[in-house]
């Protein structure tokens, strides 16, 4: 049986790697009794992957993790026995049961909200941030040069076709940027990317421009061919 949790990253947990994250749910899945479903051949490993790893140093409310099951169980069962076997900081938010015959959840991702939160050094920034942000919608296009990591070649990118929605909200004390961004193995923009090309539109440094990053939710493309949210995936 393959299940799909929803699950949330917060706090110090941000700064704990994707590999560590996966030692973490191996190891609360065999302590809560759950018999995981192995690959067949010489190596074999337990059917289990998380759906677009997080960039380190980032909080999420929309994160995934798919795996496999020797039997059947209820996924509200599997969601509460993981919940209780996790620190704080790790939430499980929903299971869902996907069908077995189905691409990994992971291979399905198109797009991913997230929020930034910007704190400016100097208040006269988020003016600045806000003409920035203008000129990039503006653009029809917008290069960026990329090492390949494989090759090691430089290959021109275009960001600007992989932002969807891009809006900066006034809060007291900073601003917000609701974004969505192309997210998955086809195409991907991780927002820091994008930040960067805006401090060098908006002429400052790093240490001016305080960021915190938070992964949303991400979409896939459903049956029909309308983008939903990953948890509705069946």
């Amino acid at each position: 049986m393959k299940f799909l949790i929803k699950w949330t990253k917060e706090g110090d947990m941000r700064y704990i790697s994707h590999l560590d994250i996966m030692r973490l749910f191996q190891r609360a899945i065999k302590r809560k009794g759950i018999r995981l479903k192995y690959s067949e051949g010489y190596s074999p490993h337990p059917k289990m992957s998380i759906a677009q790893p997080l960039s380190l140093g980032y909080t999420s409310r929309g994160e995934y993790f798919e795996f496999e099951t020797l039997e059947d169980m209820d996924p509200e069962e599997v969601r509460q026995r993981l919940d209780s076997a996790m620190p704080e900081g790790i939430r499980m938010v929903s299971c869902s049961v996907l069908k077995e015959t189905k691409k990994a959840a992971g291979a399905l991702i198109t797009g991913g909200d997230y929020h930034v939160g910007i704190r400016m050094a100097d208040p006269a920034g988020y003016e600045k941030l806000n003409e920035a942000a203008d000129w990039f919608l503006s653009q029809p296009s917008v290069l960026i040069q990329k090492e390949q990591k494989k090759s090691g070649k430089i290959k021109e990118i275009d960001i600007r076709e992989k932002v969807r929605k891009l809006e900066i909200l006034p809060r007291k004390d900073y601003v917000l940027m609701d974004l969505k961004v192309d997210t998955g193995s086809q195409s991907n923009l991780n927002p820091e990317v994008l930040l960067q090309k805006l401090r060098e539109k908006m002429d400052i440094s790093g240490g001016e421009m305080e960021t915190l990053i938070e992964r949303v939710e991400m979409y896939a493309e459903s049956t029909e061919g309308a983008e939903i949210p990953l948890y509705l995936l069946k």
